[in-house]
């Protein structure tokens, strides 16, 4: 609800090097600012602030943007909270609105509002004299009261609709708490129940430190172990990772991330100084929950349950990580512990040991494949070799996969090049290669000769002209860039000013805003603008050709 032009003033009256450097020691380089970049660990400083065009960008990690983006990604803020800011230094007035004219607060506010209410009712229940044994609970568990507050842990009262009478009280609509997952309706008597009760309760939070929801467990053994929340509009289990809120900057800082089953498994771990840990809430590990994870680290420790259940979750996982070109290690707890009672026995110590000496991903896998099947016999070795050939054909780096590969012949004292022809013969799963090249396009892998046309447009904008006759512009791969061209030309026709700063505005999406500060950056480096711009021309025409024929290609063999 706040105006472009409002926002473009901020921005021009704002100084983007004063801003950083509150931040990060720069240092001047010719025209720019240089700087170890504050996204990444790096050695040598790639980070690089121009006043001139009021952005930065790294030439390590791609992150970049202008003096909005810098304060949401360095500080954790949203949109409102680093305008604001902005607002304040330069003495621009932000609007305001009456209530009428807007929405007062989102559903998901509404829904964060309500887990938030439920949540305090639960922590004072935890407090209540005669509910001691919840507390006794968490004690006896080796959980102290200042863990307990960290995680906002609590108590569900055997009550039938406890939560519904708190929330009553508070003239709380009882449909909200029921869109919220709080409160369940009986089919016969339509009355509403409290869906916790006599349990603990494990708030769950996303990356703002907002409740979405709660897990919640019995004091005994009775079953169902755990009740988890539904799904609802602001949870979705398959993308949350329980604990990342609050272990997020450790798993920067030590780039690893230690993953976890449950609650109780990152719990006493974090409360033992070993903070760069989450947990999985006991699903498999999803492309989301690793698109999340890349955000912070690429690098993983699993360290699931040693029980079957957990090894088999564990192998599960292997091939969309490897997938998603993670470094995977695998932790092995000893038969019979998880890592939460593993840190009550061993301690911090204990659970450090265990984590230098997991193994690789390969070897975990093998080794569960020969220890299921008879690598002494013809027919075990064929089995293993099967098993592993689908995780050895996605690992991206050939020097990788050949030692691998090397390194299974000899545990299966097998003949290498067998298993390299099997390798080749691997048929492919084309259920598995379109959805790979869905991926792929939603990924949008940048096409370097259409950033390459972009930034000769950032720096002339008449070069736009000659580019539309040339070719059109839903032609591009690139349908973030395709998207910034259109834009361009939206604002060219309003007579709009056309900044790389003000540009960025438009875009909430972070690997937009990373596209605008390379292809800025990369202008300094064009001599010959024109030929640079005929040849990316004739290359886009030319890949444009020859995706149509493999795009023929391949729908010809999966027809066949």
């Amino acid at each position: 609800m706040i105006p472009n032009e409002i926002i473009d003033s901020i921005l021009d009256k704002t100084d983007i090097v004063e801003l950083i450097s509150g931040s990060v020691q720069l240092k001047k380089a010719g025209q720019n600012f240089k700087a170890r970049c504050p996204f990444h660990e790096e050695k040598t400083a790639s980070f690089v602030v121009s006043p001139a065009k009021q952005i930065y960008h790294c030439f390590g990690c791609g992150a970049g943007g202008n003096a909005i983006g810098f304060l949401m990604k360095h500080e954790r803020m949203d949109f409102i909270e680093a305008i604001k800011i902005l607002s304040d230094k330069t003495n621009i007035a932000l609007p305001s609105y009456k209530t009428a004219d807007r929405v007062k607060n989102s559903f998901a506010d509404v829904l964060y509002a309500a887990n938030d209410v439920a949540c305090n009712l639960y922590q004072e229940n935890l407090r209540k004299d005669h509910n001691k044994p919840s507390y006794n609970y968490f004690i006896e568990r080796g959980i102290d009261d200042t863990t307990i507050k960290h995680f906002r842990l609590g108590f569900a009262e055997d009550l039938w609709q406890g939560l519904i009478n708190h929330c009553k009280s508070k003239n709380a609509n009882i449909d909200i708490l029921e869109k919220a997952g709080l409160v369940l309706q009986n089919a016969g008597t339509k009355n509403f129940y409290d869906r916790f009760r006599n349990r603990v309760t494990f708030p769950i939070f996303d990356l703002r430190n907002k409740i979405i929801g709660f897990g919640a467990r019995p004091l005994d053994n009775s079953m169902p172990k755990y009740i988890n929340s539904p799904e609802t509009y602001i949870y979705k289990k398959g993308k949350q990772l329980y604990g990342l809120n609050f272990s997020k900057e450790y798993v920067r800082k030590q780039d690893y991330v230690i993953i976890v089953e449950g609650y109780f498994d990152l719990i006493l771990p974090f409360k033992s100084g070993i903070r760069n840990v989450v947990a999985t809430l006991g699903t498999a590990l999803t492309q989301e929950h690793i698109g999340l994870l890349k955000r912070f680290t690429k690098n993983i420790i699993m360290i699931y349950d040693s029980d079957k259940a957990g090894e088999a979750a564990t192998v599960r996982s292997l091939d969309t990580l490897i997938e998603e070109d993670m470094n995977v290690r695998i932790a092995i707890l000893p038969k019979g512990l998880d890592p939460d009672n593993f840190v009550r026995k061993e301690g911090n110590a204990g659970f450090m040991k265990a984590l230098k000496e997991s193994k690789d991903l390969f070897d975990y896998k093998l080794g569960t494949l020969t220890a299921k099947f008879k690598k002494t016999e013809p027919r075990g070795k064929a089995r293993i070799v099967e098993e592993m050939l689908p995780t050895l054909s996605k690992i991206k780096n050939s020097v990788l996969k050949s030692s691998y590969l090397k390194k299974m012949a000899g545990e299966l004292s097998v003949d290498e090049e067998s298993i390299r022809m099997e390798l080749k013969n691997l048929k492919p799963d084309f259920t598995r290669v379109s959805n790979s090249i869905h991926k792929t396009a939603k990924k949008e892998i940048k096409n370097q000769a259409e950033v390459i046309l972009l930034s000769i447009v950032l720096e002339d904008v008449n070069a736009l002209e000659e580019i539309r006759k040339e070719i059109h512009i839903d032609k591009f791969k690139d349908k973030s860039i395709m998207n910034l061209f259109k834009k361009i030309i939206e604002l060219r026709q309003n007579s709009k000013n056309i900044t790389p700063s003000h540009l960025m505005n438009y875009f909430e999406d972070e690997r937009v805003k990373e596209i605008i500060s390379e292809a800025v950056n990369l202008a300094q480096t064009i001599n010959d603008k024109g030929k640079v711009l005929k040849d990316c021309l004739k290359r886009i025409k030319k890949d444009s050709l020859k995706d149509a024929l493999y795009n023929i290609q391949f729908r010809i063999k999966e027809a066949e």
